[in-house]
């Protein structure tokens, strides 16, 4: 349908370049008469997407437009100029549409909005000389420019360097005119960021080379014989200086740091003798805004993909630092741990390995809590309780084991339970789900932290916490019928694992790549704000990590980035997994590792380096046992963790428990007493190691084992209490091994080996052999080798008749001379290769009724 009355406005959108709104076009001539119009009753009208009208044999251009200024990375183009563009390349009339929210049309320029822009200028490699200096300024590097002609050289370690222009800048600079002497750069480091100037790291500003005049209280680009922390020899500084003398020389000069943090970011005092090594290379004219320039558009990111260009990855990864270490908010990139975005105090669930006691309740650092706090106490159900030193938990991250089912967890201070001001309400944590896991990932340190997610990821090692009744076949038992599972998904995952992972709720999803510290371990450990614990080496190491878990199929690419003080750069990754970071300079670094689809999580480790990273511990420590190892005595700093291991040989290390230095010094070590005592009472040769951690190590040795008499006494008592179960259950060795023949060869001095010798030879009936081995200590070290083989058999005088060859092939196995066969009640020996028809066969029950068992054991036991 035509409507004549329209024709007017046919014309009037021919001649226009861009769409019109409704009601631009009828208001005039229809809407203001009352005449109820639409454009879509013609057939010669369109609707644009973004609700304005055009003729409909015209062709919109915005897409193209938008391709166009993405492909050249330019933010804006001539209106004219882009519609002659696309009417050449689609053969009819093209029209721009402004109310797409992509763009701004001004003065008859197309700009991409600001929500497409990044805050990187669009560089030309080429201008014309009516350009150059009057809309565009070069673009240095401020290093360049600190060593450019005709400023000469400075100090002892002057190199003269010709600027190399980067490309030209489109900037404005309103009611002020540009000149030759201008130039732009990006600035480094933060000493000049007071919140007010603009001169933050990385963003940009005009400098003016070699002013005149007095530079007194200007920012200033200067060069001479200093070093900056940032910038080395070389700086952005305020110059404040003091009138000069007679001859013309100042007496002070100061490179005035705008940032408060004068830790952080000192000033510069100069020397008087150093001034003539000075030179004021340019000043700062004016710190640009991101509307001061044109911007280069944003990387358009496909759906599911990053970008993993340098320019999008550094501003990430300094954002990424910033929240780490300055306490920002997180990053988007904090994936999956529930910890809060908030500095302030707080609470956190972790989990340690079995050995240092599994679940622990993590607090601090709890700056501000008045020093009249000594001790803080953490209340459970079931009147469980636990304490934390309070000197402790203000300064770093303090710990407390605690029972998986006691929660809810409250904290209070001690001796100020009523006081309502001091904030360790914010402390208290919600009782554990005892329904479905507890999932914990394991960090770089070896730490769970806990995440809120289901879904585990190929390549990272997990710690799960399950409750009663939920996956009771597999983990280690804790208490009160919690288990702890420790996973390491870095290989293969088996379908038995996978199977139980689904019985108990749990999916297994992407694979999620691992970085770990190789190689350098850290001179220290220190915690951020949030209280998260990051490493710090020393300067001039080189720092290794080691990268797996990447599954990269076509298309896919993955990428190691170094973000810090010196920029951000592309590691390549090697088929070893073993990468090199290089020796980064003292500052804040981030080490990333991103994979192009974004269902693949990124993992970051963030880390320090700084001079005289190691942190010797001002602080003292001891272990002595006077009388035997249960008499031990220990003193250790208030609150130190003191780890308690028992050292049998090199591949046997049980750890007894985790204790905690007093308020007064002292290491309570009653609650371990015994078990050391079981520990020695049964063991011939071991080693009792206290590990102060940082403070050392103490091995206290224990060489021996009871004495004849009390062996003596041991068997007896045995025999009398387990007579009855071994002459029931003979043959049943498995059944015996625990109740019976363990603790009978710990008696005659032996270890007893988990597996059955020969066990790809067919034995003969009833009869089976294991391992006796003994433990001694040489040169200082504990080792473990064969003695004798444990023969058991139902019948002793059929197996000496009729199987010494059997008997003699065990031996030779084990690599052994001597053979004790038993069948638990009765005891004898043979000799490999021995022919001898009479042998000495004990028996227990005669063997303690004659007064016999000393001769007894002198046949059959070790080292009595």
């Amino acid at each position: 349908m035509i409507r004549t009355s329209f024709d007017a406005l046919v014309a009037r959108l021919a001649a226009s370049p861009t769409t019109l709104s409704e009601r631009e076009l009828l208001e005039p001539s229809h809407w203001s008469l009352g005449e109820d119009a639409r454009l879509r009753e013609d057939l010669r009208f369109r609707e644009t997407p973004w609700g304005r009208w055009m003729l409909a044999e015209d062709f919109v251009a915005n897409d193209v437009v938008y391709r166009w200024l993405h492909a050249e990375r330019r933010g804006s183009v001539a209106l004219d100029a882009a519609l002659k563009r696309a009417g050449e390349v689609f053969g009819r009339r093209c029209v721009f549409c402004a109310n797409d929210p992509r763009f701004v049309l001004r003065h008859d320029e197309v700009h991409l909005a600001a929500s497409e822009l990044s805050r990187q200028p669009v560089i030309e490699d080429k201008v014309g000389d009516l350009e150059k200096y009057r809309t565009h300024l070069p673009l240095h590097t401020l290093k360049a420019a600190a060593a450019s002609e005709p400023a000469g050289e400075w100090g002892k370690r002057a190199q003269d360097q010709v600027i190399e222009t980067l490309g030209w800048v489109r900037v404005s600079l309103p009611g002020r005119r540009l000149n030759d002497r201008m130039f732009i750069a990006a600035i480094e480091g933060n000493s000049m960021d007071d919140g007010k100037s603009g001169l933050v790291d990385g963003a940009y500003a005009v400098f003016e080379l070699w002013p005149s005049g007095s530079k007194q209280n200007l920012s200033v680009l200067v060069r001479g014989a200093f070093f900056d922390p940032e910038t080395s020899n070389y700086a952005v500084k305020k110059y404040v200086a003091d009138l000069r003398d007679e001859e013309g020389h100042h007496k002070k000069v100061s490179l005035v740091s705008l940032n408060p943090n004068k830790e952080r970011y000192p000033s510069i005092e100069l020397q008087p003798e150093d001034d003539d090594d000075i030179t004021v290379v340019a000043k700062v004219v004016q710190a640009l805004s991101a509307d001061d320039y044109e911007r280069r558009p944003k990387a358009k990111r496909r759906v599911g993909r990053r970008d993993l260009t340098n320019d999008e990855q550094a501003a990430s990864l300094g954002r990424r630092v910033a929240s780490f270490f300055d306490g920002t908010a997180s990053d988007a990139e904090d994936e999956g741990t529930t910890g809060t975005e908030s500095t302030g105090w707080q609470a956190r669930l972790v989990c340690l390995d079995v050995a240092a006691g599994g679940l622990h309740l993590e607090i601090g650092p709890l700056e501000g809590l008045p020093p009249f706090v000594k001790k803080l106490r953490v209340v459970g159900s079931h009147d469980w309780d636990g304490f934390v030193l309070a000197a402790n938990a203000r300064t770093r991250p303090a710990r407390v084991p605690v029972r998986p089912g006691m929660g809810p967890w409250r904290w209070e201070a001690v001796g100020f339970e009523e006081e309502q001001d001091l904030g360790v309400e914010k402390l208290a944590l919600d009782v554990l789900a005892a329904t479905t896991p507890v999932v914990f990932r394991v960090d770089a340190e070896g730490v769970g932290q806990h995440i809120k997610s289901k879904t585990l990821s190929i390549g990272q090692a997990y710690r799960l916490l399950l409750p009663p009744g939920v996956g009771s076949e597999v983990g280690v038992p804790l208490n009160d019928g919690w288990r702890i599972w420790s996973l390491d998904l870095a290989t293969q995952l088996s379908p038995t694992t996978r199977e139980v992972l689904t019985s108990i709720g749990l999916e297994v999803g992407e694979a999620w790549p691992r970085l770990e510290w190789a190689l350098a371990p850290a001179a220290s450990w220190r915690t951020n704000a949030r209280g998260d614990s990051y490493p710090v080496f020393e300067t001039g190491t080189e720092l290794l990590v080691h990268v797996s878990g990447i599954a990269a199929d076509d298309g896919d690419e993955a990428v190691l980035f170094l973000h810090g003080a010196s920029g951000t750069e592309r590691l390549p990754l090697s088929t070893s997994g073993l990468v090199s970071l290089g020796a980064p300079t003292a500052g804040r670094w981030a080490c990333a590792l991103l994979h192009s689809r974004t269902s693949v999580q990124s993992t970051t480790l963030l880390f320090e380096v700084a001079e005289d990273a190691r942190e010797d511990v001002a602080a003292s420590s001891s272990a002595v046992a006077h009388s035997g190892l249960p008499s031990l005595e220990a003193a250790a700093p208030p609150g130190w963790p003191i780890t308690l291991r028992w050292l049998v040989f090199a591949a046997y290390e049980e750890t007894l428990a985790i204790l905690y230095g007093n308020e007064d010094g002292t290491v309570s070590v009653d609650d371990v007493a015994s078990i050391i005592e079981v520990r020695a009472a049964r063991t011939r040769v071991a080693d009792l190691v206290v590990d102060f951690g940082e403070l050392g190590r103490r091995v206290l040795p224990h060489d021996g084992r009871a004495s004849l008499k009390q062996v003596r006494e041991q068997l007896t008592d045995l025999w009398q209490q387990r007579s009855g179960l071994v002459q029931s259950r003979q043959g049943a060795w498995l059944q015996l091994r625990n109740a019976w023949f363990e603790p009978v060869t710990e008696l005659f001095g032996y270890g007893l080996e988990e597996a059955a010798l020969l066990a790809d030879v067919e034995a003969p009936h009833d009869l089976t052999a294991w391992g006796l081995t003994v433990d001694e200590r040489v040169m200082g070290s504990i080792t473990r080798s064969p003695s004798r083989v444990l023969v058991l058999t139902t019948d002793i005088d059929a197996v000496l008749r009729d199987h010494r060859k059997w008997i003699d092939s065990a031996c030779s196995a084990a690599k052994v001379r001597d053979a004790i066969i038993t069948d638990g009640a009765r005891w004898t020996t043979h000799r490999k290769g021995s022919q001898q028809l009479k042998q000495q066969v004990w028996s227990l029950d005669q063997a303690i009724a004659h007064g016999s068992i000393d001769e007894m054991l002198g046949d059959l036991a070790e080292g009595l």
